[in-house]
């Protein structure tokens, strides 16, 4: 069997098993800031079994999008998770072009564009607030990822992110791209101080409102969903700090080991961030955003420089 072979034997189970792992790990460092013992690693696992086997309460106003989006949105996320590098080791379709970041930003885009279709396919006022919320999200945040990734691609010499993030970029480039797609993944999947995704007050509320009405199947395919995006957030993010640290010739073990070290790390801050911090008013997240995209355009403007 070839090194490249499996490396990518062990993306694939990186894929399968790191988003619950990340999901049980926030869960667990959130709890015990707050005192508390915490879930088991294996309740995430337990609550998808427990969702897959309950029935279903689909409002009377919604059509087939509604039932369509989960699955599209949680075949997007799989496609995205199998072709780009987020866990160290060498993804499926490897030079392919398959990965240019572009494509993948707004892979990333659609899906959020689908389930905010469904928000609005339920005629639910919380939903329709959720989908605005989403929105305005997405149109600030859509500059500084793909900024971001500009950079690290004029760095490495790719748009490829299979090649872009397995690849040596400068210092300076890396962590200030690393930094500005870490704060606009916050914002994107909606973790404090963006939002608190385990509120229930309908009126705060932003990811969260988007999935209210769904129930059964469609909600543990959402929460799927949403735990393979946020690994693959947290991964790239990862990847593009530790690009600085690439050996020439491509990456080695320890490379992946540190990868997958990093991802549990930032879980485990994100844990405590959302175990001490209160959510950011509305009318301050755009300045959050924005701070994310100034640390983009100076990780672009010293990539160009250095190219």
């Amino acid at each position: 069997m070839s090194l490249d072979l499996i490396y990518q034997v062990i993306h694939v189970l990186e894929v399968c098993s790191v988003p619950l792992l990340l999901a049980a790990i926030i869960r667990r460092a959130k709890a015990r800031m707050q005192g508390r013992p915490g879930p088991p690693f294996a309740q995430p696992i337990f609550d998808l079994v427990k969702r897959f086997r309950k029935s279903e309460t689909i409002s009377s106003t919604s059509s087939w999008v509604f039932r369509v989006s989960p699955v599209a949105g949680l075949a997007i996320a799989l496609v995205i998770a199998l072709t780009v590098p987020w866990t160290g080791a060498r993804a499926l379709g490897t030079g392919s072009g398959v990965a240019d970041f572009i494509l993948v930003a707004y892979l990333l885009a659609f899906g959020r564009f689908l389930s905010i279709l469904a928000a609005l396919d339920t005629g639910s006022a919380f939903g329709g607030i959720g989908a605005s919320r989403e929105s305005a999200l997405g149109v600030l945040i859509e500059p500084s990822v793909l900024v971001s990734l500009a950079a690290i691609s004029v760095s490495t010499g790719s748009s490829d992110l299979s090649v872009a993030l397995t690849s040596h970029a400068p210092t300076s480039v890396a962590i200030l791209a690393g930094a500005a797609f870490l704060l606009a993944a916050l914002a994107e999947l909606s973790r404090m101080p963006v939002d608190d995704p385990t509120t229930h007050l309908e009126l705060t509320m932003i990811h969260e409102a988007t999935i209210l009405e769904n129930s059964g199947r469609n909600l543990a395919l959402v929460e799927v969903g949403v735990a393979l995006r946020t690994a693959i957030y947290f991964g790239v993010g990862a990847r593009l700090l530790l690009s600085c640290a690439v050996p020439v010739g491509g990456l080695a073990t320890m490379q992946i080991i540190l990868t997958l070290v990093s991802i549990l790390a930032l879980g485990i801050a994100i844990g405590v961030i959302e175990g001490i911090s209160v959510k950011l008013n509305w009318r301050r997240i755009p300045s959050f955003v924005a701070f994310s995209t100034a640390l983009a355009a100076m990780s672009a403007f010293v990539a160009v420089l250095r190219g």
